[in-house]
C-alpha cells in the first residue's frame, strides 16, 4: 500500500492525551501513524491483526482505534463488531483505515460500528483532525454517562432517527424488571421518537412509549452533543406517584419534583444535580413542602410521601 501523506512533522506534540490503538498488518503504515500520533501527544498502542487487537483492548481500554479493515484470518470489520459486543469497549470510537473506496464497504464498516472511514494513503493532517474531533466527542460522552451512572439515572441517548446510542446500566436494568430488555424497545424508540424530536420539544417534556411487554415514558432532558438526544425513563408507576403526591399536597410542579426525590433517599446535592438547580434552591423548595405537608423535618416528609405514593 502507498504510504500515509501529510505535512505532520514528528516530534511536536501538541499537548494532545489520550490513549490510540492503531490494527494495521502493514508494518509501514503502523510506523508512519505510530510516529504521527506520537509527535501529537498520544499514547500509541499497536496490533497487527484482529485478534491481537482484541487481547490488547481487554489489557487496556483505549480513548480510540483505528482499524484496517483487511486484515488476515479476522478483518477489521469482525474485530470491530468484536470490541461493540463488549462492555469495556462497546462505546470507544473506531475508525476505519483501509485501501478499500467502494461506498458498500464504507457502508459495511459503519455498520460494524465504526464512527468514521478513512482511505488510504491517508492524510496525516486528515488523520489527526478526525482523531481530536471523535476523541473529545467520546469524552464528553463518556463523561456525561459517567456523571448520569453515578447519579442512578435510567438515561439513555438516541439520535433523531431514535436509533438507542447508548444507555446507562440503570436503564437496562429499570426496563428489565419490566420483562422488556432494552434491545426490544428499540423498533418502539424508532417508530415514536422521530415525529416528536423533529418538533424541538421542550426541556422535561414527556413522551408515553409502548411495546408488547410493557409500557413507560422518556423524559427529554436535552442535546448534550450535536446529533444526540438525551432522555430519561420514567416507569408509569413514578409518573403515577407524582401526580398523587401535587394533588394531595397542592404541589407546584418542581415542589412535586423535589419530595418525590426526597422520598426515593435522594440528598439534597443529588436531587440538585438531577433538576439542574443549587442545592440552596432545593432548600426553599423543601420549606413549602414541609407546611404543605403538615411536616417539620425530611423524615417526617419522606414518610408521608411513601404513604400517599405507595397507595398507587
Amino acid at each position: 500500500m502507498s504510504p500515509e501523506t501529510g505535512s505532520s512533522k514528528p516530534g511536536t506534540a501538541t499537548g494532545n492525551s489520550g490513549t490510540i490503538l492503531i490494527v494495521d498488518d502493514t508494518p509501514e503504515s503502523l510506523a508512519f501513524m505510530n510516529e504521527a500520533l506520537a509527535g501529537a501527544g498520544y499514547t500509541v498502542l499497536v496490533a497487527m491483526d484482529g485478534e491481537q487487537a482484541l487481547n490488547i483492548a481487554r489489557l487496556m481500554t483505549p480513548d480510540l482505534i483505528l482499524m484496517d479493515g483487511v486484515m488476515p484470518r479476522m478483518d477489521g470489520f469482525e474485530t470491530c463488531r468484536a470490541l461493540k459486543a463488549s462492555p469495556d469497549s462497546e462505546d470507544v470510537p473506531v475508525i476505519f483505515l483501509t485501501g478499500l473506496s467502494d461506498s458498500s464497504d464504507v457502508l459495511k464498516g459503519l455498520e460494524a460500528g465504526g464512527v468514521d472511514y478513512l482511505t488510504k494513503p491517508v492524510n496525516l493532517d486528515e488523520m489527526l483532525a478526525r482523531v481530536q474531533v471523535h476523541l473529545s466527542t467520546a469524552m464528553k460522552t463518556k463523561s456525561a454517562r459517567r456523571a448520569l451512572e453515578e447519579m442512578g439515572q435510567p438515561a439513555f441517548a438516541c439520535d433523531v432517527n431514535g436509533t438507542l446510542l447508548w444507555a446507562t446500566r440503570v436503564a437496562e436494568e429499570l426496563l428489565g424488571s419490566t420483562g422488556a430488555e432494552l434491545a426490544s424497545w428499540q423498533p418502539v424508540l424508532s417508530q415514536d421518537l422521530p415525529a416528536w424530536l423533529t418538533r424541538s420539544p421542550e426541556r422535561n417534556a414527556m413522551l408515553r412509549l409502548t411495546s408488547d411487554q410493557a409500557e413507560v415514558s422518556v423524559r427529554y432532558l436535552g442535546r448534550p452533543l450535536p446529533g444526540e438526544y438525551l432522555m430519561r425513563f420514567v416507569l408509569n408507576e413514578e409518573v403515577a406517584a407524582r401526580k398523587a403526591l401535587q394533588a394531595a399536597f397542592d404541589l407546584t410542579d418542581r415542589e412535586t419534583q423535589v419530595l418525590f426525590w426526597l422520598s426515593r433517599g435522594k440528598t439534597n446535592q443529588e436531587i440538585a444535580q438531577i433538576l439542574e438547580m443549587s442545592p440552596r434552591t432545593v432548600n426553599k423548595h423543601l420549606e413549602p413542602v414541609f407546611r404543605k405537608l403538615g411536616v417539620e423535618n425530611r423524615t417526617a416528609a419522606v414518610a408521608t410521601a411513601l404513604a400517599i405514593s405507595g397507595q398507587q
